[in-house]
């Protein structure tokens, strides 16, 4: 392939990447961000709220693993566009038909199986179209699906929610995932025995341990995403503001999420200390969500957790695929278990604890498993440098040197 053949390929990865991700994260956003015009409708609990964003995430997780081999085995485009055909079909029935609580919890199990393998999908399409030397930077533009999946929730409450009514956002999204579907179309399929090759060399451990960290960032990221907005009107601040002030900070997220991927293409060994401080600050910055009642240093506060405590996702998957370059598919299908892990136990006990003690204590419990996550990253990640990057070297006499992605 040419020059301009080799562009047009990796522009064409990165977009369908990133489009594939938000889109795949869209439903649970929109649940949050509109949660005050569906609860209105079918009549649930705040609980119930955090039970369906709870089930969103363990379908997530449960199928991730299972979607990195299934990508494995049949490519990168094919499974981007099986998983944007369920996650379509999703989130259309959402719309046309969820009219009591037990259908939405359903349709949200199965947008959360979309999910699931929407992520190695679309990072396998991005190994195999994106020069090395980009990836970061390119990890950060796809990871920014997280921020627009929110811009467009925020956005969704002013322009849709208080006007035509919340089922038109599920609508629109819906139709978003046919490119999606029609690109995947024309992917080639892999060969039989490509799906056994990726267990090969894949260090188990420490991904478990990353997995792990995941799951404990993602507490506050998936409180963002269910509670933000109801968090906020019961501080005083109006809908039509908290979702204005949610779409705004979403902003800063996708550009921190391409910084931080374009210092880790910079500086290899940067990616551990980085991910685990950005956890450090997000923790303070939660305390503070907790604590502010008024719009301005609401925003300023939530500006800066969505560059820190929301900003890791693009180095934490970069920092992973450039480590296990024989099956990214499969690495981050492992680690995105606690991606999804953390999604699962965060809005359900984000609903109780908001029930029992109020939304300041519920943020404060963010807080903490933010300060986890932390610890956790920084110990799973000098694992994933010793276990993937010393290797023996024949050209060295036998003595170790540092592989790729170091």
């Amino acid at each position: 392939m040419n020059g301009a053949g080799d562009r047009r390929s990796a522009i064409a990865g990165l977009a369908v990447s990133t489009t594939s991700i938000a889109l795949g994260a869209l439903p649970v956003f929109l649940l949050g961000a509109l949660a005050v015009f569906i609860r209105d409708e079918l009549a649930f609990s705040e609980t119930r709220l955090g039970l369906a964003a709870s089930a969103y995430y363990l379908a997530s997780a449960l199928s991730s693993v299972p979607g990195g081999r299934f990508c494995e085995a049949v490519g990168g485009r094919r499974a981007v566009a099986a998983s944007a055909v369920l996650g379509g079909a999703s989130m259309l029935a959402i719309a046309l038909l969820a009219r009591n609580y037990g259908a939405l919890l359903g349709l949200m199990v199965a947008a959360g199986i979309a999910n699931g393998a929407a992520l190695p999908a679309s990072n396998l399409v991005m190994t195999q179209r994106i020069p090395v030397r980009l990836q970061g930077a390119a990890f950060g533009v796809k990871q920014s699906s997280g921020p627009i999946s929110t811009l467009l929730a925020g956005a969704s409450v002013p322009l849709l929610g208080l006007t035509v009514g919340w089922r038109w956002a599920f609508l629109l999204a819906a139709v978003a995932t046919v490119p999606l579907i029609l690109w995947g179309r024309g992917g080639p399929r892999r060969s039989r025995g490509s799906a056994a090759r990726p267990t090969q060399g894949v260090p188990v451990g420490p991904l478990v341990v990353l997995a792990a960290a995941a799951a404990t960032a993602v507490v506050g990221g998936a409180s963002v995403a269910a509670f933000y907005v109801e968090s906020a009107v019961a501080a005083g601040v109006g809908p039509g503001p908290a979702g204005t002030i949610l779409a705004v900070s979403s902003v800063t997220g996708i550009g921190c999420r391409v910084l931080w991927g374009a210092m880790g293409d910079r500086s290899p060994r940067l990616h551990v200390p980085l991910l685990a401080g950005l956890m450090a600050v997000g923790a303070a910055c939660f305390v503070l969500i907790g604590r502010v009642s008024t719009p301005v240093p609401l925003l300023a506060v939530t500006v800066l957790a969505f560059g820190s405590g929301w900003g890791w996702p693009a180095l934490f998957n970069y920092a992973i695929v450039s480590r296990t370059p024989s099956a990214p598919g499969l690495a981050t299908g492992i680690a995105g278990t606690g991606l999804y892990a953390g999604g699962i136990v965060g809005p359900l006990l984000f609903g109780a604890v908001v029930e029992a003690l109020g939304y300041s204590a519920a943020w404060l419990c963010v807080a903490a498993s933010a300060m986890c996550s932390s610890l956790l990253m920084y110990v799973g990640g000098r694992w994933l440098e010793r276990a993937s990057h010393i290797r023996p070297s024949p050209e060295a006499g036998g003595r170790t040197t540092l592989s790729h992605g170091s």
